[in-house]
C-alpha cells in the first residue's frame, strides 16, 4: 500500500513540477522521505526487529602492502639460426654427374659432395699433357746445348716458353676441371640437397645446404624503446615451446644502429655446444630482465583504477568507530609485469589495500573485511 502511495506522489510531482511551485516540490519530497522511514520500520518489524536498518557493509578482502623485489622483463620473439648455415654453390655450370652424400648425412670440412661433368676439361688436359711432355723434351735438349754455349738464345728462349704456356694451360684446365667439384666449405650436416644427378647446376646458385649444430644463435629484434634498458652480458630466459625447453644464457651482442623501417634493434643470444636438440628456424622467446628494484612497493595490477588523468587504488582504514571504510588514494604507477604493478607514490609499507571487492567502492563506504 505504501509503494502505491509513493507512485502516486511521484506522479504528482510530475504533472505538477513547474518553474513557480518549488515550494510545493519539496514538500513532496519531505513527505516521500518521511514515507520511505515507514517502510524500513514495517519491514525491519516483519523480519523481527524493531531497530531501523543497519547501514550495508561491503565485503572485501585486503592485503598488507610489503616492500619486496620487482622485476620488469621484456618478452620478444625470436628464431633460432646458425652462424654456418651455407648454401654449397657450384663453381661453374654444367650437368651433375653424382652426388655423393644424402640429407641428413654428417660431412667433414674439405669433403667432396657432388661433381658436375668434366669429361671435356679431362680430354683437354690429357692432350696438353701429350704436348707437355714433348716440349719438356725439346726444352731439356736445347738447355744442354745452350749451356755448351751451342746454338742460339732466342732458340733456348722459345723452347723454354712453350714448355711454360703449356704448364699454365694445363693448371689453369685443372683450375676449371677442380671447379666442377662441389666441396664441402664446413663440418655439418646434410640438411638440404636442391640438385640431382642428370640436371644442369648453374654457378652461385645453392647445390646443396650444410649446417653446423654446434654454431647456433637466437636473434630477435627489440624496439628502439629499449635501446637503453638492454646491454650486452645482460641474464635472458630463452623458451623453446616447440621442444619444451628453457636456457638461462646471456646476451651476446646487442646491435647500436636503429633499424629505420621498423624502429628496432638486433640482438644475438649464444646457444651453447652442448645443446643437442635445438635446430635453425626453432621459434624462440626471450625474456629479458630490463629493469629491478629490490624494495618496491608493488600491488596487483587490477587494483590500480583510472578516471580521467588521475591513477588511484582503495586503502582500507578504520574510523573513530573502529569500523573498516575505504578510502580513495591516488597513486603514481611505475612498470607493471605479471599483474604486479610497482606504485612510486601515494602507498606506504603498512597499509592495507583492498584486493577484492574494490570494483564498486565509495571513498568512505564502510566495508566488511572478510579474509
Amino acid at each position: 500500500m505504501q509503494k502505491a502511495v509513493i507512485i502516486l506522489i511521484m506522479g504528482a510531482v510530475i504533472f505538477s513540477c513547474k518553474p513557480d511551485n518549488k515550494t510545493r516540490l519539496d514538500q513532496l519530497k519531505s513527505q516521500r522521505d518521511k514515507i520511505n522511514e515507514q517502510i524500513m520500520k514495517l519491514e525491519s518489524e516483519i523480519n523481527g526487529s524493531s531497530n531501523l536498518a543497519e547501514p550495508r557493509l561491503y565485503p572485501v578482502n585486503i592485503t598488507e602492502i610489503v616492500q619486496t623485489r620487482f622485476e620488469h622483463f621484456i618478452e620478444v620473439q625470436g628464431t633460432v639460426d646458425s652462424e654456418n648455415n651455407v648454401g654449397v654453390p657450384a663453381e661453374m655450370g654444367g650437368v651433375v654427374k653424382r652426388i655423393y652424400v644424402q640429407k641428413g648425412d654428417m660431412v667433414r670440412k674439405g669433403q667432396l659432395l657432388a661433381e658436375l661433368d668434366g669429361s671435356v676439361l679431362e680430354r683437354n688436359v690429357e692432350a696438353l699433357k701429350t704436348n707437355l711432355e714433348l716440349a719438356n723434351t725439346m726444352y731439356e735438349r736445347q738447355k744442354r746445348l745452350w749451356e755448351q754455349q751451342i746454338g742460339s738464345e732466342m732458340q733456348y728462349l722459345q723452347v723454354k716458353t712453350q714448355k711454360e704456356s703449356l704448364e699454365k694451360q694445363i693448371a689453369a684446365l685443372n683450375e676449371q676441371y677442380r671447379m666442377t667439384k662441389i666441396i664441402s666449405p664446413i663440418s655439418g650436416t646434410i640438411d638440404e640437397i636442391m640438385v640431382r644427378e642428370g640436371e644442369a647446376a648453374a654457378p652461385g646458385f645453392p647445390a646443396i645446404r650444410v649446417v653446423q649444430l654446434s654454431d647456433l644463435k637466437v636473434k630477435g629484434e627489440l624496439s628502439e624503446v629499449y635501446i637503453t634498458s638492454v646491454k650486452r652480458n645482460d641474464p635472458v630466459n630463452v623458451k623453446l615451446p616447440v621442444i619444451g625447453k628453457e636456457l638461462n644464457l646471456k646476451i651476446s651482442s646487442v646491435s647500436q644502429v636503429i633499424d629505420p623501417n621498423n624502429r628496432t634493434f638486433k640482438l644475438e643470444i649464444i646457444i651453447p655446444g652442448s645443446e643437442k636438440d635445438i635446430r635453425p628456424n626453432m621459434i624462440a622467446v626471450m625474456v629479458i630482465n630490463d629493469y629491478t628494484s629490490e624494495k618496491a612497493i608493488v600491488v596487483p595490477q587490477n587494483t590500480v583504477q583510472k578516471t580521467g588523468t588521475e591513477d588511484f587504488v582503495f586503502v582500507a582504514q578504520k574510523n573513530e568507530n573502529d569500523q573498516w571504510v575505504a578510502r580513495r588514494r591516488a597513486v603514481t604507477p611505475g612498470r607493471s609485469f605479471a599483474n604486479r604493478a610497482e606504485i612510486l607514490s601515494g602507498l606506504r609499507a603498512g597499509e592495507k589495500i583492498i584486493s577484492f571487492g574494490f570494483q564498486n567502492l565509495a571513498d568512505g563506504q564502510l566495508i566488511s573485511v572478510v579474509n
